[in-house]
């Protein structure tokens, strides 16, 4: 493609740096949710800590001598896509780049161009670290490039306003410009327009922008941006960027209100695109070769009208792709639906399941009963449908007890994988308009309330590493349930993973037990030789 006049080139992700993310979690102590969370995802390779696929991709490169480095990024990141399409629609020259840090090469013929605006997007972002180095990489290859930052991470420091602090924040990220919607799109390809065209960017909306020194705000304009209009055009984009894995959206914001989640607040009302939509789209990703497809919606199964419907339309389509998305056993009317989603593709769901416990369940006003989880995971493993429950442990009214009826729960039922994590307390989320009378004090992974604290919820989670034998634990870091879909692209079905994580579950056991050297030694080489063992596809990224 002629990439004279490149009007925008929009980043996706950037990872972070693991020792850094380690040195940060041992420094909130050995009693955090973090350093929690941080010693039950990561393995110990040549002496040197890292992310489960990092170990993978190491163990795996010594195995096969090709240096791959496979990583959940190699799907391409569907924020990047979807903004680059819908500039692209709006008259706009606009490339994507998926993962930062691994394609440099990419990144550097991109910004060799010149493009005038580059956006950098923060979906997964929880402070500015990941920004920071890719706005310094821009402003040294492309310095004439205007930057913009926008996505979850501004709407989050910008909760309280434009505080000085914030302030403080954007001049230390270094973009030009920071948008403020919790959609976008319109006011970036405004942005776009107007640096082509010489136009005034107070005319912007949604913008914050600094012209004499100080981040003064244009017009808060909410935008509702019509899903059908703004469907990828998957057809503009080349095979070998997309690759067997693929994301797709076909719905915005979510229908329930849980009490420990704002997103609904921040998106608006659920809105969907139409079947018909989701058809081309999926006719076009099969048309390039898409073999899995995630679908990222909160809740793909609601409504349930809509669901079968979408089930329906694959089983006629029959396009050879298998599907997996975000699934809430309590929105199942009959049997029907699980037979369609079965013979439609569906080869994965993850399960909000978040509590065992009932009271709990109420409390989170998750609309969810014992009974339904259990029907729900039992039909879906009858047909050979992989489940995944994640849970949060500590939530308001959550006790020892409580904890426990979650792991029977997990033991009873024995999804196929189950992760599970303290209560992360969000100030914007509806719990919180009820703090003084459930005692909570705090934010983040530092609380407490009447029935726990944060420390004692890290440590129940640790009792239920080890207690939950049914299921088999699955790593956060640069992996999550999404990497189910990305691996099954390269050869790796669910029954070999599930044994990797298995003895990687025991190896991060012992080692947090301060276990033997031989029987370390005697378990990493077991894992080592599983890996080795493997048939499976070259990995798009190298070392």
């Amino acid at each position: 493609m002629d990439r004279h006049g490149l009007d925008c080139v929009v980043i996706g992700y950037n990872e972070g740096d693991f020792e850094d993310y380690r040195v940060m979690c041992e420094r909130a102590g050995p009693s955090s949710p973090e350093y929690q969370i941080m010693r039950s995802e990561h393995l110990v390779v040549d002496g040197q800590a890292m992310p489960w696929l990092d170990a993978f991709s190491r163990l795996r490169s010594r195995a096969t001598g090709r240096n791959d480095r496979y990583h959940v990024g190699e799907v391409f990141n569907l924020a990047a896509l979807y903004l680059t399409s819908y500039l692209r629609k709006h008259g706009l020259r606009a490339e994507p780049v998926s993962l930062f840090s691994s394609e440099q090469d990419r990144v550097a013929a991109l910004l060799a161009e010149q493009p005038a605006v580059v956006v950098v997007t923060t979906t997964f972002y929880v402070n500015i670290l990941p920004v920071v180095p890719v706005v310094e990489h821009i402003r040294k290859v492309s310095p004439s490039s205007h930057i913009v930052i926008g996505g979850p991470l501004v709407d989050n420091l910008l909760r309280s306003g434009l505080t000085e602090t914030v302030q403080d924040l954007f001049f230390a990220m270094g973009a030009d410009t920071y948008i403020q919607e919790s959609q976008g799109e319109r006011s970036l390809a405004q942005l776009c327009r107007a640096l082509r065209d010489g136009g005034d960017l107070a005319a912007v909306d949604n913008l914050f922008h600094c012209p004499d020194g100080e981040w003064v705000r244009t017009r808060r304009r909410p935008e509702n941006n019509d899903l059908d209009q703004c469907s990828i055009d998957w057809a503009r984009f080349p095979p070998e960027l997309i690759g067997e894995t693929a994301q797709l959206r076909t719905a915005r914001s979510c229908a329930f209100k849980c009490s420990f989640c704002d997103y609904p607040t921040r998106a608006g009302a659920l809105t969907t695109a139409s079947v018909e939509t989701v058809r081309d789209e999926l006719r076009a990703l099969a048309g390039l070769g898409v073999r899995n497809v995630v679908f990222v919606d909160d809740t793909f199964n609601v409504p349930p009208k809509r669901f079968k419907q979408l089930c329906e339309m694959m089983i006629e389509e029959d396009l050879g792709l298998s599907w997996y998305s975000y699934f809430r056993c309590s929105n199942v009317r009959d049997e029907e639906a699980f037979d369609l989603a079965a013979r439609s593709g569906c080869a994965g769901v993850f399960l909000g399941i978040e509590s065992g416990d009932a009271d709990v369940l109420a409390n989170m006003h998750k609309l969810a009963q014992d009974s339904q989880y259990r029907t729900g995971i039992a039909s879906l493993k009858e047909r050979g449908i992989t489940t995944f429950a994640s849970i949060i442990v500590g939530f308001p009214g959550e006790t020892e007890k409580t904890v426990q009826n979650t792991i029977d729960f997990l033991n009873e039922t024995a999804p196929d994988l189950w992760r599970a994590q303290a209560w992360w307390a969000n100030p914007r989320s509806p719990v919180y308009q009820q703090k003084d009378l459930l005692g909570i004090e705090g934010e983040g992974y530092s609380w407490s309330h009447f029935t726990m604290t944060s420390a004692e919820a890290a440590a129940l989670t640790d009792r239920m590493f080890d207690q939950v034998t049914e299921s088999v634990w699955l790593p956060l870091y640069d992996f999550d349930f999404w990497s189910l879909p990305y691996l099954a692209g390269k050869g790796v079905g669910v029954p070999e993973l599930t044994g990797l994580l298995r003895t990687s579950q025991e190896l991060m056991r012992a080692r947090n037990r301060g276990g033997d050297p031989v029987g370390l030694a005697a378990l990493e080489q077991r894992f080592a030789d599983e890996v080795a063992g493997l048939r499976m596809e070259p990995a798009k990224f190298r070392y």
